[in-house]
């Protein structure tokens, strides 16, 4: 199934990313400031498929059931899964 992970980067090497399961405030300004330059964060939609059936949580955790029972993770935890090719998941 597929579900939207959003990302929030910013235009600078080796600055933070940062992974949601739902969207951002679009009121709050995300920055970063490195060398005394400020740089906005550039916001993103990525459509990732997921195991079927997982839903996210009041937590904003994304809960399924794998073979080892159920599982909760964060949506770095998700990212990085997608990015492994881990069973069920995918781009």
């Amino acid at each position: 199934m597929k579900i939207t992970l959003y990302t929030n980067t910013y235009p600078v090497k080796d600055a933070p990313v940062a992974y949601s399961l739902v969207p951002f405030p679009p009121h709050q300004r995300h920055t970063y400031t490195r060398d005394g330059q400020v740089y906005d964060a550039v916001g993103r939609e990525v459509s990732v498929t997921v195991p079927d059936g997982a839903v996210v949580d009041a937590d904003r955790r994304l809960c399924w059931t794998g073979d080892q029972g159920k599982v909760r993770s964060s949506a770095g935890e998700v990212y990085a899964f997608v990015q492994a090719k881990a069973p069920g998941f995918g781009s």
